[in-house]
């Protein structure tokens, strides 16, 4: 099984509240560098690249998440997920892979992508 490393970067825009700030919720920017790893021998068939598509989407979750300050919730930024999926499917470039995310997400990677 060969296993493949996928270093994307995307800014991630979290909204969180503060306790001494005047306004209550104050929207901080922060990069993000993450390698996702994937198995490239899974992307021959349909069904490998739907496995791929889940373990990314899997691994942009996990690098979204994040705790609210003050109530301690635990969050995922969609926005931040979405992107680092996107831009991975970009990136690997497989029609299967690209059919599959198009598919379910009613969009191209290019133009989640693009929205930085």
């Amino acid at each position: 099984m060969t296993s493949r490393f996928l270093s994307l970067a995307a800014s991630a825009a979290f909204v969180g509240a503060t306790l001494f700030a005047a306004p209550a919720s104050a929207e901080i920017q922060r990069a993000l560098q993450l390698d996702v790893q994937y198995d490239s021998q899974s992307l021959g068939t349909a069904s490998g690249a739907e496995t791929v598509l889940e373990s990314l989407q899997d691994q942009a979750t996990a690098a979204c998440h994040y705790t609210r300050p003050v109530v301690g919730a635990p969050r995922v930024d969609d926005a931040c997920a979405s992107e680092i999926v996107a831009k991975a499917v970009m990136q690997i470039d497989d029609a299967d892979l690209t059919r599959i995310y198009t598919a379910r997400t009613g969009q191209t990677a290019q133009a989640l992508a693009s929205l930085d």
